[in-house]
C-alpha cells in the first residue's frame, strides 16, 4: 500500500513539473510576442511621425560620431539601430518550425523595410527613400547574430 501512495505521489509531481515547465514556455513566449508587438508599434510610431514629434538626432552625440566616422547622414544610423531587433524578436516571437517561415522570418526586415518607405513615399509629411531602405536592410542583417545567440541559448537548453 504504501508504494502505491509513493508512486501516486511521484506521478504527481512530474506532472506537476511538466506542467509548470509548460506555462513557462508559454508564458515566455507570450513576453515576445508582446515585445515584439510593442516594437511593432513603437518603430510604426517611430517611421511614420512628423519630424517635429520625433526625438533630434543632433542632440545624440553617439549617433553624430557613428555618422560622422561612417560618413552617412545620421538618420540612417538610426534607421539600422531601429531594424537590428526585428529578426530577433520575429523569431523568438513565432518559435518557426518549417524551412519556410525561417526564411520569411529571415527576410522580414527587408520586407518591413519596404513596406515603410512605401507608407512613407504616400504620406504629405515623409519621403520614401531607397538610402533609407539600404540602412534597415543594413540593420537587420546586423541582428543576425543576436538571433544566432538566441538560437543557441535557447537550443541548448
Amino acid at each position: 500500500m504504501a508504494a502505491k501512495t509513493t508512486i501516486k505521489r511521484k506521478s504527481k509531481r512530474k506532472a506537476t513539473q511538466s506542467n509548470s515547465k509548460v506555462r513557462r514556455r508559454i508564458s515566455r513566449r507570450w513576453l515576445f510576442i508582446t515585445l515584439f508587438a510593442a516594437y511593432l508599434g513603437t518603430s510604426a510610431y517611430l517611421l511614420f511621425a512628423t519630424g517635429d514629434s520625433l526625438p533630434q538626432y543632433k542632440n545624440m552625440g553617439f549617433v553624430m560620431q557613428i555618422a560622422t566616422y561612417l560618413k552617412v547622414l545620421p538618420d540612417k544610423v538610426l534607421h539600422a539601430a531601429l531594424f537590428v531587433p526585428i529578426i530577433p524578436l520575429a523569431w523568438a516571437a513565432v518559435k518557426p518550425k518549417y524551412a519556410i517561415t525561417k526564411i520569411l522570418l529571415l527576410w522580414s526586415g527587408l520586407l518591413f523595410g519596404a513596406l515603410t518607405e512605401i507608407v512613407q513615399h504616400y504620406l504629405p509629411y515623409r519621403t520614401g527613400d531607397i538610402a533609407d531602405l539600404a540602412a534597415d536592410v543594413v540593420g537587420s542583417v546586423l541582428g543576425i547574430p543576436f538571433l544566432l545567440i538566441f538560437i543557441f541559448l535557447t537550443e541548448n537548453k
